[in-house]
């Protein structure tokens, strides 16, 4: 009776140890190429913290324009992250701090920051120019105005109310991914250590942007 060789004896481990290789390798970009993988990702409602958008709501391209009527440079915002803020007039108590918070937010993103911009949409009568620049630099601002109803009235959705009734809220952060999908909103007096744990979730798990 003829004895397999060593040789080939080994050839079976071999093939077992470069396939375990391949899954620890390989394993953690399968995993998040599966949760995001264009528009079909979604959030997990029970690991995130802020309140998702279901279904996802997709923004209209709309032109918008700064506080002095300049349309927004192209490379402003398109293909990143956005936190975005509307306000309904001067930039007061809520405005100021949820401004601060989403600052804060970017600025514990480390280098991660490149990825994420932060919107401000203001109606009439407009914050402060000297203001934003002092305090926000950085900051893109844009007319609500230039962005029209359909956009505006996009974020409006009371997410609570599950009626076909949209009621505009302004006095939330929304998280806008870089296809420009409403992904999550945070009501007022939101705590900003949530906002920051689940946009790094987004960051590590998303391939765009």
């Amino acid at each position: 009776m003829t004895e397999a060789s060593p040789r080939g004896r080994a050839q079976p481990r071999r093939k077992t140890l470069l396939i375990l290789v391949a899954v620890l390798f390989l394993g953690p970009l399968a995993i998040a190429s599966f949760f995001y993988s264009g528009t079909s990702w979604r959030p997990v409602a029970g690991v995130a913290h802020g309140t998702l958008f279901d279904p996802v709501a997709k923004l209209p391209v709309v032109e918008l324009r700064d506080f002095a009527g300049t349309s927004l440079a192209q490379d402003s915002l398109d293909g990143l992250w956005i936190l975005v803020y509307l306000s309904h007039g001067p930039c007061e108590i809520e405005c100021q701090k949820s401004l601060y918070d989403t600052r804060q937010v970017r600025v514990l993103l480390a280098e991660k920051d490149r990825r994420v911009r932060r919107l401000l949409i203001a109606g009439e009568p407009l914050p402060d120019p000297a203001y934003l620049s002092e305090y926000h630099p950085g900051l893109v601002t844009a007319t609500a105005a230039s962005a029209g109803s359909d956009f505006i009235q996009a974020f409006g959705r009371d997410l609570n109310d599950k009626s076909d009734q949209d009621i505009l809220r302004l006095d939330r952060v929304y998280i806008v991914d870089p296809l420009g999908n409403l992904v999550m909103a945070y009501e007022s007096g939101f705590d900003a250590k949530d906002l920051l744990k689940d946009l790094k979730r987004l960051l590590r798990l998303s391939r765009i942007g």
